[in-house]
């Protein structure tokens, strides 16, 4: 199920996160919907055995009809209604072997067992284990809890909420379904259950998206649950690849039609003794099948023996470069029709040019003189050319877009910034804020730690939370309502990392209370001041929004920064003064002696925060990896880049090699007439360099349409200017300057008298 929002026309949030009370609804409204499970995210948890406490990756929790709609393997199971009560649990052979590791492999020896999640008080008992769950899948996880906890935690609302977003919905149709018709009644669907002016302030529109599309395709949908990537990086990939494929048979084709001059005289006799033009055919045609089959079983070992290195190199799972999987009969199919495509591209050219020539004119010589014009082939070396152009000018636009990212101003210093993860098995109570409070002045104590605070967001992380339905009080109050991004900070957020107010202040000490209805105050950054529509940040002082059922005076506004990558534009963002068990927590420290820092840390972690595990990360680490398959993609492209430039010079260097060959005696006699080196160098070479320029003509509108559509994802990108194409061009004509000037340069300097006697 895929949830947009609109507000006055205007598209404020769309994704994959909705409503707990979809699914039951949609299956009770609608015939096609043939069963459905409901799922919310639970983050890494902490499971707990006797005195074994490990954090375990991807805690979902999932309703009774998880395991009626997915086929995740059973290794074992207690009756056949699995996660349909509360407080029970399924977890993979992964955790179960860590738990239960006297098991030894007899998986319904573990059910029935129980287990503790977090700071639960109440046991979990296992009711299934399952096979771990494979690298490919879009949804990753250890542990599945079921539903009917979080119904019995939360009452209610999880079951029948229209205004609490924070559940993922799979809807499985009867076979035959037409989608499109089906989504057709969603409006009415959403107009009968869901009264979005009432609750958002806005209009719902919900969609479905087939399963098989959700990981290359979610582009533009937040709040995924699953694991996505970038659909077109995949297919470009590929594609580009493919031309690497073409550019290699075209050298085949420009080398076969070369050779054919030695083997003029073979088929002219072969012909002349009775061959028929299909037997030649044939041959030509197993000859090029003997080559690509050959080429395939150097390629798989090849394959086999790179992949490591191919893994390491461009931060790839190794795992998931598996040629040979059960899955993996798309490729088998692929490879077989690449062998076919190779015989006919790469075979089909030489054996009609040599089949249909004339016994005569073979065996006279005239068989060398009409491959003399070469058309075909230097079309084709124009084409292998105009492609390694267009790959050169993406390449190096991708790596100076990336640079410009590494190096744009943030507006938010995060160098040196540390989060620690938030101590889930501490519970929160009363005394939390006085608790975290005495944990960041012990960490400041210390001489490398500078600053300490605790926020549910830091600068970098993917998802902003946000705040719909607010509004204006007092003078200017209009009845609109606004969407706006959100964080919950304490007082030490914004000297942590270094936000200086542009008017009022940021939170003080005395604005947090423990008790939600005492907090009234809340500081806006610039973009949101100019949303709400005052006139200037010192306008917006001691103003009064209402949200949450709250009405909130405004203390402070922030300058605006990058909370997110530069992928999206900044947003507005609402601070509000609130601690949770559930935030992390930032340090500000020195950049020298981390390691006894980090140590430091650790000990005064533990010392407040018994029986949590610690874990940290840097928040410029973390904000680079927003940018890792940008990174990911522009070094593949690179590596492609150049075999393709290699693949390319190959084939200008062979036919190099036949023109000057060709030209033989022409070079011997103009040298004899007194022709300089250079001159005859540059007389050779300027065909050649002629293709390349054309190359470049044709290449640079390609790569500017094709780096305008992947720039278009970047709210803040690199503008394209015409020298770009104009350097990448001038590096092509070099390098085919070199490959072509080598061999004229040889043959400029020949002796011009074994030219002249040669044969």
């Amino acid at each position: 199920m895929v949830n947009e929002r609109f507000q006055e026309g205007k598209s404020i949030q769309k994704g994959t996160i909705t409503y707990p009370t979809i699914g039951a609804a949609m299956a009770k409204d609608f015939p096609e919907v043939a069963n459905h499970t409901r799922l919310m995210a639970g983050g890494d948890v902490l499971v707990r055995l006797d005195d074994k406490v490990a954090e375990q990756k991807g805690l979902l929790w999932a309703d009774e009809h998880f395991f009626e709609i997915f086929d995740f393997p059973l290794l074992a199971k207690e009756g056949d209604q699995l996660l349909d009560a509360s407080n029970e649990v399924a977890i993979s052979r992964a955790v179960a072997d860590v738990y239960f590791p006297w098991a030894k492999g007899d998986y319904s020896a573990v059910v029935g067992k129980e287990i503790y999640l977090s700071r639960e008080k109440t046991p979990f008992k296992v009711t299934a284990v399952f096979e771990d769950v494979p690298a490919n899948s879009l949804l990753q996880f250890n542990v599945l809890g079921s539903f009917a906890t979080i119904v019995k935690d939360r009452g209610k609302d999880a079951l029948e909420s229209w205004n609490w977003s924070d559940f993922w919905h799979y809807i499985e149709l009867k076979p035959g379904t037409d989608v499109a018709a089906l989504e057709a009644k969603f409006p009415a669907f959403s107009e009968r259950y869901f009264q979005g002016a009432k609750v958002s302030g806005s209009r719902e529109v919900f969609s479905l998206q087939a399963l098989k599309d959700a990981h290359l395709y979610s582009k533009g949908l937040e709040y995924e649950i699953g694991r996505t990537a970038n659909g077109r990086a995949v297919w470009s990939l590929l594609l580009i690849a493919f031309f690497i494929l073409v550019i290699a048979w075209i050298n085949y084709v420009n080398l076969s039609s070369v050779r054919a001059i030695e083997r003029a005289k073979e088929v002219g006799v072969r012909k002349a003794i009775g061959a028929k033009r299909g037997q030649l055919v044939g041959q030509f045609m197993m000859e090029a099948l003997v080559v690509n089959l050959a080429a395939l079983a150097l390629a798989v070992p090849a394959i086999l023996m790179i992949k490591p290195w191919f893994a390491v190199n461009f931060g790839l799972k190794s795992e998931l470069l598996n040629l040979f999987s059960n899955g993996n009969t798309n490729l088998l199919s692929a490879l077989a029709g690449l062998i076919l495509a190779g015989i006919l591209v790469s075979g089909a050219y030489p054996a009609w040019l040599l089949s249909s020539s004339p016994v005569a004119g073979i065996l006279k010589g005239f068989f060398q003189k009409s491959l003399g014009g070469g058309g075909l082939r230097k079309g084709l070396v124009g084409f292998q050319f105009t492609a390694s152009i267009a790959l050169i000018t993406a390449t190096w636009l991708m790596s100076r877009q990336i640079n410009f990212m590494n190096r744009q101003d943030l507006n938010v210093d995060i160098d040196h910034v540390l989060t620690l993860d938030p101590p889930q098995m501490t519970q929160w109570d009363s005394t939390y804020i006085g608790k975290l409070d005495a944990f960041k002045g012990a960490l400041t104590a210390h001489s490398n730690i500078r600053a300490a605070a605790s926020s549910n967001r830091a600068p970098g992380d993917p998802f902003l939370g946000r705040v719909f339905q607010i509004q204006k009080l007092g003078e200017g109050a209009s009845g609109q309502q606004f969407t706006s991004g959100f964080i919950n900070a304490d007082f030490n957020y914004a000297a942590t990392y270094g936000l200086q107010p542009l008017a009022g202040r940021f939170f003080q000490k005395n604005d947090h209370n423990p008790d939600w209805d005492k907090l009234e105050s809340i500081v806006l950054t610039e973009s949101a001041v100019k949303m709400f529509g005052y006139t200037s940040n010192e306008d917006a002082l001691d103003k009064n929004l209402r949200f949450w059922d709250h009405n909130w005076k405004i203390v402070g506004v922030l300058p605006d920064f990058h909370q997110k990558s530069l992928h999206n534009a900044i947003e507005p963002i609402l601070f509000v003064p609130s601690y949770s068990s559930g935030n992390q927590i930032s340090l500000r420290v020195a950049g020298d002696q981390l390691d006894q820092t980090i140590a430091f840390i650790q000990k005064t972690y533990a010392g407040f925060f018994p029986g949590n595990v610690f874990k940290y990360a840097f928040v410029d680490e973390n904000f680079r990896k927003l940018y890792e398959a940008d990174v990911r993609f522009g070094n593949i492209l690179g590596f492609f880049t150049l075999l393709t430039l290699f693949i390319a010079c190959l084939g200008l260097f062979g036919l190099a090699s036949y023109t000057t060959m060709l030209r033989t005696k022409e070079i011997g006699i103009r040298k004899v007439l007194g022709a300089s080196v250079a001159g005859i160098t540059g007389l050779l070479a300027k065909d050649f360099l002629k293709l390349v320029v054309i190359a470049i003509v044709i290449a640079s509108p390609v790569a500017w349409w094709a780096m305008n559509e992947w720039l278009s994802d970047f709210a803040y990108r690199i503008d394209i200017q015409w020298w770009m194409f104009a350097v990448a061009g001038a590096v092509a004509v070099a390098i085919a300057f070199l490959t072509v000037g080598f061999q004229s340069m040889r043959a400029a300097l020949a002796n011009p008298v074994s030219s002249l006697r040669s044969e």
